[in-house]
């Protein structure tokens, strides 16, 4: 890399790290300071780590304030790939079909949600007066969004190598389940057993309830052709329908066991 276009580089990088001190309120520097000390790879730029915590909600009323959007765009490139490699170590006999799975599980909303929430960002993240009354029905694509964004605010501060450490440990446990054949997508696992065992695909049937707190509370269950087997519930459609898959995954292998030997 040239002189011209290194310097290219950390101008552009430079460019996200915003909001200048003067803008930045104390309270909001001592969370973030506090944050950072918890966290397995630590931020070396302090306000990197604002950037990361700063949702499009707050930022759209401080003006000061850069939104964590651009940062979650790169972040997600990072944690894909370097899951992606985690796995290629971990399960070397692997093939693609079966590795393409078990990233594809491990990186989508709630697998993200699930890494946010071990982290304690949902204590951290910075958001506007109208977003922050809909936190619990957004959470899980909220914290999804933030974990990619800080991924990617720590490669910006610290390079690939620290970003790859923070990855590793925050999937370290997800990744050990895989060994132990934890299934970390039970929807995709349901329709795959339904196909194989009776060749039907489940169906879901979710509602929603309005709770006395303000929040909703969604409801799903989901059938194989007209028997029901299974109920969850959640805090978003997508949670629910995971939990009924769950439930309904469980009960299917039991009046079906000779089907669960072939699933990875």
């Amino acid at each position: 890399m040239t002189k011209n276009s290194q310097q290219a580089r950390r101008t552009a990088i430079h460019r996200i790290v915003v909001p200048r001190e003067e803008n930045t309120s104390a309270f909001v520097m001592e969370r973030a300071e506090e944050f950072n000390k918890t966290l397995p790879v630590q931020f070396r730029n302090i306000r990197y780590l604002v950037v990361a915590l700063t949702h499009s909600s707050f930022a759209s009323e401080h003006h000061s304030y850069t939104s964590n959007e651009k940062l979650e765009f790169v972040g997600d490139g990072i944690v894909n790939f370097i899951v992606a490699k985690l796995l290629f170590l971990e399960f070397p006999e692997a093939n693609e079909g079966d590795l393409s799975k078990m990233r594809a599980a491990l990186v989508k909303e709630q697998g993200m949600y699930d890494r946010a929430l071990e982290l304690g960002l949902d204590r951290y993240l910075l958001l506007g007066k109208g977003e922050d009354k809909l936190r619990d029905e957004r959470k899980p694509a909220i914290l999804a969004d933030g974990f990619e964004a800080l991924v990617a605010a720590l490669y910006f501060d610290k390079g690939m190598h620290a970003a790859e450490r923070f990855v590793s440990t925050a999937f370290h446990r997800a990744i050990a389940d895989l060994h132990s054949g934890a299934i970390l997508d039970h929807k995709t696992a349901l329709q795959e057993e339904t196909q194989r065992g009776v060749r039907l695909l489940p169906t879901y049937a979710t509602e929603v309830a309005h709770v006395d707190d303000g929040t909703d509370l969604f409801t799903s269950r989901v059938y194989v052709g007209s028997v029901l087997y299974g109920e969850g519930r959640g805090s978003s459609k997508k949670r629910a329908e995971e939990e009924a898959a769950r439930a309904a995954y469980e009960a299917f292998l039991a009046e079906h066991p000779h089907q669960g030997e072939s699933v990875p």
